[in-house]
């Protein structure tokens, strides 16, 4: 049994730093194609996630010693199908004519191993047939895929680290694993009855990404301000070093101001009032009437987000560490930092009463005149 929970408990380890990785990607691909995010959805694909890393370090795990593995003399593959069957025959208590020698048998290797093949890959024939829609031809053939690719990672030594197979490829495996596959997609239809059916969750999707959340707005912040603002600097960053140029007021251009005005005035400009980001997630900035915005209303936005709000925090937190750290307490720093608070104070109601009554259009907006729409709709029509 502890071959089984070693590697289950390095899957529920690994999985989390996994989950995290995959966090923004999966944002993005849900607010692209259905302007929204739903617990169920999230929890059936992150589940499928943990399932198929639990799968494969069931299929690699416990790592022997590179030595340990070079000394094996045992055989590197059996292409001889049903030799698992043969073997549990021969090697167990089973009599079909005893009854009582048919519980025994099951606690036989000759049965465990063959069984958990099977058993391996069922969840992955429900998890096609329920959330990917695949009908039962296809699964059977993927689950041979699936497995054809376990088999393929053991035959290989690991990709190469170990000098031969340090364990068996068989085609009794594939059989095994194809089998529970169907089976998967087999006894899927009814589980399926007790959860939300796929066209269900896009329905649900769809309908809630016709309003732009908080969520949704910060991973368009994070694309914009982390992606496109960070190459944006380096890039200039570069051919300034290239240059030559070590100006304190064109560092500090190239560093903030021009990626920040490129990523959130220029590109809006020609791309139908939305960034990157935002385009990724399916928004756009217009007027309160729905026009197109312009170049004012944009600069004026943006000024007020990162030249006002977000200078205002950085400010906040450098005066306090000015008065409470290095102890320069002048009257300079603490109007300085009184001032600071109160902008930080009314960025914080400001937050509050937005995520409370959900209605998220910032002063920012107000103060410009602008609003975050949904593109889904007219995306998904086009698409259709």
């Amino acid at each position: 049994m502890s071959a089984y929970l070693y590697p289950v408990k390095m899957a529920v380890i690994t999985f989390p730093i996994l989950a995290l990785v995959l966090a923004l990607p999966f944002l993005i691909i849900q607010y692209r194609r259905y302007g929204s995010f739903i617990f169920w959805r999230a929890f059936v694909v992150y589940s499928f996630v943990f399932y198929m890393l639990t799968a494969y370090f069931l299929i690699v795990l416990p790592l022997p010693s590179r030595a340990a593995v070079a000394a094996l003399t045992t055989p590197k593959a059996n292409v001889i199908p049903l030799t698992a069957l043969r073997e549990f025959l021969n090697t167990t208590v089973f009599s079909p004519l005893h009854p009582g020698t048919w519980l025994a048998a099951m606690k036989q290797p000759g049965f465990i191993q063959p069984v958990f093949n099977i058993v391996l890959t069922i969840p992955f024939g429900v998890y096609l047939r329920y959330y990917f829609k695949r009908p039962l031809k296809q699964i059977l053939l993927l689950s041979f895929g699936l497995s054809l690719f376990f088999e393929l990672t053991q035959l290989s030594g690991l990709y190469g680290y170990y000098p031969r197979p340090y364990r068996l490829f068989d085609v009794d495996d594939l059989i095994c694993n194809s089998s529970g596959g169907l089976i998967g997609g087999l006894v899927a239809p009814t589980l399926m009855r007790a959860f939300p059916t796929r066209d269900e969750m896009d329905a649900r999707s769809l309908a809630k990404g016709q309003h732009v959340g908080w969520l949704r707005r910060f991973v368009a912040f994070v694309v914009d301000n982390v992606v496109v603002v960070g190459i944006v600097s380096a890039l200039l960053g570069l051919l300034l070093h290239l240059l030559g140029i070590d100006q304190h007021l064109v560092v500090l251009l190239s560093e903030a101001v021009i990626p920040l005005f490129f990523a959130h005035v220029l590109v809006p400009i020609f791309h139908q009032g939305a960034t990157f980001g935002k385009s990724l997630v399916r928004i756009r900035l217009v007027k309160e009437n729905g026009q197109a915005v312009g170049f004012w209303r944009l600069f004026l936005r943006a000024f007020l987000l990162y030249g006002v709000s977000l200078q205002a925090i950085r400010g906040f937190f450098l005066t306090f560490e000015e008065i409470f750290s290095k102890f320069h307490r002048t009257e300079l720093n603490f109007a300085l930092l009184a001032l600071f608070g109160l902008v930080c104070a009314f960025l914080l109601v400001n937050f509050i009463w937005e995520a409370a009554t959900r209605d998220n259009h910032y002063f920012y907006d107000v103060w410009a005149q602008t609003k975050q729409i949904s593109t889904v709709k007219q995306a998904q029509a086009a698409n259709d």
